[in-house]
């Protein structure tokens, strides 16, 4: 585990990470006559950061995270309800319609979900605390959901997909915050002692933090291209 200075420092800097990636979405996403897509996913970016503020003010306060379930869990599940919301329905319906042509990219982006299952069953028998294994392994299922939804999306050749290929790079670091929600996850339940180790799933998830709004945003504007 990281020392408890370094932890309080990691868990500010994923705080203003999250803030800046949010910030920048309510400036450029809040608009009238934007799209919902893009307000859904700036709400995505407000659960994780009031999630991330959470951890911090508990670091500040009482020098730990609660090892149970906890306000902040609310954040991460939002985030994820938020990207599942967003890609699921009319976005999704515009690029898969349905047909056999399709099924083997419907098939290999279960691949996201399985994985985040396999990481909730490996979390549930670790030695960590029961609450913390619990929401741990709930966050996986959600976090499955929406990688469901990106990694599709983000597999479906362009001739399929149009001009909604261009927000590949979205999609790819949707996949990249799952990823590194996921290792975080797995490393608080397993209790990893080694301090370096650590700064993967933080370094992972404040670049996911930061980049999610404007590679939105860059895909969109390829649209009027």
């Amino acid at each position: 585990m990281l020392s408890r200075d370094i932890e309080q420092i990691c868990s500010g800097i994923l705080c203003v990470a999250s803030l800046i990636g949010f910030v920048y979405s309510l400036i450029r996403f809040f608009k009238p006559r934007k799209a919902l897509y893009l307000k859904m996913v700036g709400c995505a970016l407000g659960c994780m950061f009031l999630e991330r503020l959470y951890g911090f003010v508990q670091y500040m306060v009482i020098g730990d995270l609660t090892q149970t379930f906890q306000i902040g869990t609310f954040g991460t599940i939002g985030c994820y309800l938020f990207l599942f919301s967003a890609n699921y329905g009319t976005i999704d319906s515009l690029m898969d319609d349905g047909s056999a042509e399709l099924r083997k990219y419907r098939l290999a982006a279960l691949a996201a979900p399985l994985v985040t299952v396999a990481a909730a069953v490996v979390i549930l028998t670790t030695p960590s605390l029961p609450g913390r294994l619990i929401t741990c392994a709930t966050e996986e299922l959600f976090v499955g959901l929406s990688a469901y939804y990106s990694l599709k999306h983000l597999i479906i050749p362009r001739k399929y997909s149009d001009f909604l290929s261009a927000l590949r790079a979205f999609h790819a670091v949707s996949l990249l915050l799952a990823l590194g929600t996921t290792v975080e996850n797995l490393m608080w339940c397993y209790q990893v002692m080694t301090q370096a180790i650590w700064y993967i799933p933080y370094a992972i998830l404040a670049a996911a933090f930061l980049a999610l709004a404007p590679s939105l945003e860059r895909g969109i504007q390829k649209w009027n291209v």
